[in-house]
């Protein structure tokens, strides 16, 4: 039987030949005269042992000094800003890292509450699929039908979520918007539909968008708003959507008689989720960013290097005036 010195002689010289010169395991065992299934075996016993220590770097987990600034400034769990590439599509990017930070935090029994529109789209379609999960749900915390032909892609966002996550998904077949308060309570009577908004109410984990203002806006390109309320809302300082709600730069909602018309669950309940990850990119969305982090209403920003920047410097600007 060989002793511990030679043993250990042997695991050094077979790691040596594996890691350090790049040799596979068929050639460390012809180079030794040993079988390839016992040099595999050697080569676990020398990690068990400390004389192999594998470490992986993951440079996406390293914090850079912009994401700290936003962090500690507004006391964020998370923040991840992507490299800005002309050569890819900023959408897929900051998906993909919205994903695989979703991935990190979802458990059993989650409820996800989302919002619609074409940044949760791209998000969705990038998600890491979890054969694992169970009693997960996920359902849209705003009205999802669109009154014009525009797709925001509201029932496809709440599938591949169900799909990815092995998930139930709930949609509301309802305008974001509707003409009166009455109707509003109406609807938040139905039983069915009273339901879908319960779980919204109670998701732990919101992903959603901060929403742009203007014209090429997803909230009036989708025909919620007219001309004549965008001109009043802009007079009140209006300067994006988050769910729905229309926002100022500080993250209060700007015309309340709107708000009492529309179909979401409240930014005072979003306000108190555990996970709030706003998703954005862009430099129309850089006020409504600028809204959600002085309202306290996101906990996670994941956007672009580009937009970042755009951010913290419209952040630093404002404290000066």
């Amino acid at each position: 039987m060989m002793n511990d010195y030679k043993k250990i002689e042997l695991l050094v010289q077979v790691a040596k030949l594996y890691y350090e010169n790049d040799y596979s395991q068929e050639m460390v065992a012809k180079k030794l005269s040993l079988s390839r299934p016992y040099i595999s075996k050697l080569l676990n016993e020398a990690k068990e042992v400390g004389i192999v220590r594998v470490q992986v770097i993951d440079p996406m987990s390293v914090e850079s000094k912009l994401e700290q600034k936003f962090r500690n400034k507004f006391n964020l769990k998370k923040v991840i800003i992507t490299p800005s590439n002309a050569d890819e599509n900023p959408l897929s990017r900051i998906g993909m890292e919205m994903a695989r930070y979703l991935n990190s935090i979802i458990k059993n029994g989650d409820i996800l509450g989302l919002s619609w529109g074409d940044t949760l789209f791209e998000c969705s379609k990038s998600l890491i699929g979890r054969e694992d999960l169970e009693n997960v749900t996920a359902v849209l915390l705003c009205g999802g039908i669109s009154n014009l032909k525009k797709n925001i892609y509201s029932t496809e966002i709440a599938n591949n979520f169900a799909n990815k996550l092995r998930a139930s998904s709930y949609v509301l077949p309802l305008p974001a918007v509707v003409d009166n308060k009455k109707m509003k309570d109406i609807i938040q009577r139905d039983h069915n539909m009273g339901k879908v908004l319960q779980y919204g109410y109670d998701a732990n984990i919101a992903v959603f968008t901060m929403g742009a203002f203007g014209l090429k806006s997803a909230i009036v390109r989708a025909g919620y708003l007219s001309d004549r309320t965008m001109e009043e809302l802009s007079q009140k300082g209006a300067v994006g959507d988050i769910c729905s709600h229309i926002i100022d730069i500080n993250g209060n909602i700007c015309d309340m008689e709107l708000d009492e018309r529309t179909i979401a669950v409240p930014l005072d309940v979003i306000r108190q989720k555990e996970y709030r990850i706003g998703v954005a990119q862009g430099t129309s969305k850089i006020d409504s960013i600028c809204g959600a982090l002085n309202g306290g209403l996101i906990n996670v920003l994941i956007t672009n290097e580009e937009t970042a920047e755009l951010v913290w410097n419209k952040i630093e600007k404002m404290e000066c005036d």
